[in-house]
């Protein structure tokens, strides 16, 4: 059976490493869509992120960002899901990040909000020169972060930060376990960690999605190589992890599909359209 929704990871996953799309996976996304299917990006982003060659497809119509923090329907402009961050424990989030070796940033109001003094040091938080430059593309540099994040409202959408010494990263995370049960916490690029509200995840995205389209999810197919697309393959009818993926996504897929650099949403999407 055909899927009636299609759901695709966008960095490691439908992008090739350099952040383009290949002419096998658009053409796939075309055919699908011509087909019937409603083609979604799932994706960590803000919708301002993700590259003007996808925005510019007018197929495109339902975005899962942040993710799963927000929920668009571009052709209404309208949020059919939203889960977010209250702003007392995003201050308790920064204050944990502060004395360490380590970025803090976030997203709201759908805008990245970064420090000046993170942002001008970025080739040493993010040695990795692609992931660098989305983040220099992504971020908006502030001289005073905290600030205004207090003046852009009560919550913020997500919370990243970049490791230059990965060993300190599971640290981290334990001490967030610890400190914060409720947060969700994820890893979809290099050197990164994603700080989630509890309500906001690929999973839930997708459900709230489906609940909006009257469509039931065993009619989905959800493609993802991170950990933040663990939950959306888990509710996905088909869960695809690509042969890049972390262990953790590969061990919640039903597929594993061809590596992003070999047009592996393409290779699967085949099969049916």
């Amino acid at each position: 059976m055909k899927p009636k929704l299609i759901l695709t990871d966008l960095d490691g996953t439908l992008l090739r490493n350099d952040k383009s799309l290949s002419p096998a996976n658009r053409a796939a996304l075309e055919r699908a869509a011509a087909q019937g299917a409603q083609v979604v990006m799932a994706t960590g982003r803000f919708f301002g992120g993700i590259p003007q060659e996808l925005r510019d497809m007018p197929f495109l119509r339902y975005f899962i960002l942040m993710n799963g923090a927000k929920v668009y329907d571009r052709q209404e402009d309208k949020v059919l899901y939203r889960a977010e961050i209250d702003l007392e424990t995003a201050e308790r989030v920064f204050d944990l990040f502060g004395p360490l070796d380590a970025t803090v940033d976030c997203y709201q109001n759908d805008r990245g909000l970064m420090d000046r003094t993170y942002y001008d040091r970025l080739d040493y938080y993010i040695p990795d020169p692609v992931s660098r430059a989305l983040t220099l593309r992504s971020r908006t540099p502030v001289d005073h972060f905290r600030e205004t994040v207090r003046t852009g409202g009560n919550t913020v959408q997500k919370i990243q930060g970049f490791f230059p010494h990965l060993e300190l990263r599971p640290q981290v995370m334990e001490r967030l376990r610890r400190e914060f049960p409720e947060l969700v916490l994820s890893i979809s690029i290099a050197h990164n960690l994603e700080i989630n509200a509890p309500d906001a995840t690929k999973g839930a995205a997708l459900l709230a999605l489906c609940r909006a389209l009257s469509i039931d999810p065993a009619e989905t197919v959800a493609f993802g190589d991170g950990t933040n697309d663990v939950t959306m393959l888990e509710q996905a009818g088909v869960g695809v992890a690509m042969a890049n993926a972390s262990p953790e996504t590969l061990a919640a897929a039903d597929l594993v599909a061809l590596s992003n650099q070999e047009d592996g949403v393409a290779k699967v999407l085949e099969q049916w359209f």
